[in-house]
């Protein structure tokens, strides 16, 4: 008979271990961003400030 606990609980270990892989990397990567000596900051526009800069609104008719 298959063991289905078994396979459950290996499978939620090798899934809590690639979050906390994950988790890792991003606060390394972080953390190296942060300490960086060069950093410069760009503010971009978001998609909605494009559309209500392109978008026109239409005009009333009688």
């Amino acid at each position: 008979m298959v063991d289905y606990k078994k396979m459950y609980f290996a499978l939620f270990n090798a899934v809590t271990t690639a979050i906390n892989q994950l988790q890792d990397a991003q606060r390394k990567g972080e953390s190296e961003y942060i300490e960086a000596q060069d950093i410069s900051l760009t503010i971009l526009p978001t998609s909605t400030d494009d559309e209500t800069k392109t978008t026109k609104k239409p005009q009333a008719t009688e």
